[in-house]
């Protein structure tokens, strides 16, 4: 089953719209409640809908019995902004999930059957919010993430298909220097502080593209960071650029890990 919901965000403050997938769909066996959710966030430039129907979730949805809520990232690299009204993260992470979980009984409230996941920009909020709320999400699935928007938005070739632009990296994230130790927005130093402090850590799949020149590198490095912190972790390496047709191919892959299959 698919909806379009539209509700108030206080986060936000104005009304917006998310999507949600239950798991039972024709042909399907019905997936009893009490079910595993995943909140999936789209990447830069793309909203739920290019997900939704650029993508089987549906299928996978029904196929592992997992429900699926996708909200909107409107460019916002999920990050705060509370000085203009504008704490996506805070949305995504805290209030997305308890405002679903009113809405829809069926959603499982256990923290080892919720978990987060996106692409490329929402791959980013994936790994930041997932780590920064390991009360709440279990698991991570991250497809082509921006690990570090600093290295995207700084080395990037414009021209390239994708780009961010550079000027957006003050707006979002403020001084270079302190995002690097700020274990909200950087994904890499939230893995240190952590293995630092003997905290656990959520498994976190992730896979990119050989030839995904937005986010490979930057892929490869977090993928260190993951080793070097002692984080369980998959990294998914093959052919594939920094498209749906990649995401596609292993959008399945990533559905297996967060069931436990």
């Amino acid at each position: 089953m698919y909806m379009k919901v539209t509700a108030r965000s206080a986060a936000l403050a104005r009304a917006v719209d998310f999507h949600v997938i239950l798991p039972y769909h024709d042909g399907y066996p019905g997936a009893k409640e009490g079910w595993p959710t995943l909140y999936f966030l789209p990447g830069f430039s793309a909203n739920a809908e290019e997900i939704l129907f650029g993508l089987p979730m549906r299928q996978m949805s029904a196929l592992y019995g997992i429900a699926v809520v996708v909200p909107d990232g409107e460019n916002s690299f999920y990050t705060d902004h509370p000085e203009r009204v504008a704490s996506h993260g805070e949305y995504a992470g805290e209030e997305l999930v308890r405002l679903t979980r009113q809405l829809f009984p069926g959603l499982s409230r256990k923290r080892e059957e919720t978990f987060i996941g996106g692409i490329s920009m929402g791959g980013y909020g994936a790994l930041a919010l997932g780590l920064w709320y390991g009360e709440t999400f279990s698991k991570i699935a991250a497809f082509s993430p921006a690990a570090d928007p600093g290295e995207l938005m700084g080395g990037t070739n414009p021209k390239t298909p994708g780009a961010v632009p550079g000027s957006l990296f003050g707006s979002l994230f403020g001084d270079p220097e302190a995002y690097r130790s700020n274990a909200r927005l950087n994904p890499g130093f939230a893995l240190k502080q952590a293995a630092e402090e003997g905290r656990p850590l959520p498994p976190i799949w992730m896979c990119c593209g050989e030839e995904d020149a937005l986010v490979r590198e930057s892929c490869d490095r977090f993928a260190g960071r993951m080793k070097e912190a002692g984080a369980p972790f998959t990294y998914v390496r093959g052919p594939g650029t920094h498209d749906l047709p990649y995401w596609d191919e292993h959008l399945e892959e990533g559905f297996r890990f967060l069931a436990g299959k």
